[in-house]
């Protein structure tokens, strides 16, 4: 699955965005970056912010590892 990854920078200045009720969050894959999903360019919500969205770097998402079960002693 494609995903869009932002640098720090991108990050700080897109993340939280509010538009009404909707709000723009990223969260981490594995690798430590900053993604979200590559639906949000056809959001309607966020098309006040579609050309820096779509400025991104389109990457393959990298999931994270669910946490294994500890065994209890």
């Amino acid at each position: 699955m494609i995903v869009l990854k932002a640098n720090q920078e991108q990050y700080q200045s897109l993340n939280e965005y509010h538009n009404k009720q909707n709000v723009l969050r990223f969260s981490k894959d594995a690798n430590d970056n900053w993604i979200v999903p590559l639906s949000v360019l056809k959001d309607s919500a966020f098309e006040p912010i579609h050309d820096q969205l779509n400025e991104l770097e389109r990457i393959e998402y990298v999931p994270v590892p669910e946490p294994e079960d500890q065994e209890q002693p």
